[in-house]
């Protein structure tokens, strides 16, 4: 109802007189003059009834609106003159080709949805596209846009209006929360200096448009994809940086899937297999017998590359105190941080932990 009503705002300007939309029941949905927006006409009903197109009454001529050979509107002038006739056929015309190209842009994000999600046939996805005027020869990233429910909208309007070229990039919402950023890549396809880079400043500036608008969110990137027939791919990674960065770096406001490293490889192994390693790493949740100081103090200690005068520096310990503690966690777990083969054993064992914590909160069993 908005594009009739800013269509009628427009005719305002061109009409010598008031006009106005009216739908099936009556209601004038539309109009030149504001105050007869929501009133009843009681005169539509012998209109639409009648097999001619116009009908007049004392005050006004009306002219129905056909989709295919069906009304869907009525369209009225307040004046008897028999000219203003055209001005109601030309006026009728406008608001068909502003349905229409409506409607268009409408089956245009309920098609690309679909590429997104995989539901449309593979081989069948250059025809439609075609329609839509859509390159299927471009490569293309898919970028995912996470808010809070209620800043959904915010979020995708500042996203139109930071991308209002579709040859650069075309935004759709996905649900009231996530938008959904598909980005022509060809610049970036060659090299993998180009993609990389290509990657970073795209998403950086995404992040710094959102930031400067005040709306936080978090933005995951997919692979880069050769064909529009391979989106789905891109968004299903970005879906899987999404949540693999929400489980392992959740302050990190932009995930990037070809960065997730370990995290990529645990989230995709079946939680059996996790327990089974856990017990191995941590027998009898020796883990769990870790206080918070200590787990702090090892945290400082990977941050740091297994540095011991840095991590003591950093805590405002003597180095004592931090072998102390070191010692500790050899004790409890077995495990002797200073060497890296252990390091990176319990590094893992940490995440993988983390990992079942999420399960043991969430429904997620797999990746979507």
């Amino acid at each position: 109802m908005e594009e009739l009503k800013k269509l009628m705002r427009q005719a305002k300007e061109i009409l010598p007189y008031s006009a106005g939309i009216i739908d099936l029941t009556g209601k004038v949905i539309a109009a030149t003059e504001e105050d007869a927006v929501d009133t009843t006409d009681s005169s539509v009903r012998a209109v639409l009834t009648s097999n001619d197109m116009f009908a007049g009454t004392a005050d006004k001529i009306y002219y129905k609106i056909l989709i295919g050979e069906q009304a869907k509107y009525v369209v009225y002038v307040k004046s008897n003159d028999p000219d203003s006739k055209v001005s109601l056929q030309l006026l009728s015309e406008w608001i068909k080709t502003a349905l229409k190209e409506k409607g268009t842009d409408a089956d245009k994000i309920v098609f690309i949805r679909n590429v997104l999600l995989d539901n449309e046939i593979r081989e069948e996805i250059p025809m439609t596209a075609r329609e839509f005027k859509i390159d299927c020869k471009v490569p293309r990233l898919v970028m995912v846009v996470r808010t809070t429910a209620d800043k959904g909208a915010d979020a995708l309007e500042i996203l139109q209006n930071f991308y209002t070229d579709e040859e650069v990039a075309n935004v759709i919402a996905m649900d009231e929360a996530t938008s959904i950023i598909i980005v022509n890549a060809q610049e970036a396809y060659e090299t993998e200096e180009a993609r990389n880079e290509f990657i970073e400043n795209v998403s950086q500036s995404l992040f710094t448009c959102l930031s400067s608008e005040g709306c936080e969110a978090n933005i995951a990137v997919g692979s880069l994809v050769r064909t529009f027939q391979e989106i789905s791919k891109s968004y299903s990674d970005a879906m899987t940086a999404l949540k693999v960065s929400k489980i392992f770096e959740s302050d990190n406001h932009i995930s990037r899937y070809d960065k997730l490293g370990l995290g990529r490889l645990i989230y995709q192994l079946p939680r059996s297999l996790c327990e089974m390693f856990i017990e191995e790493v941590f027998p009898d949740e020796a883990y769990k017998q870790l206080d918070e100081e200590t787990k702090m103090t090892i945290e400082t200690f990977f941050d740091n590359d297994l540095n011991g005068s840095e991590t003591s520096r950093e805590l405002f310990v003597h180095r004592n105190t931090l072998v102390y503690r070191l010692e500790k966690v050899k004790l409890k777990t077995g495990l002797d941080l200073r060497l890296f083969e252990d390091a990176v054993l319990f590094k893992m064992a940490t995440m993988v932990r983390t990992y079942i914590d999420y399960l043991d909160a969430s429904n997620d069993r797999m990746i979507r």
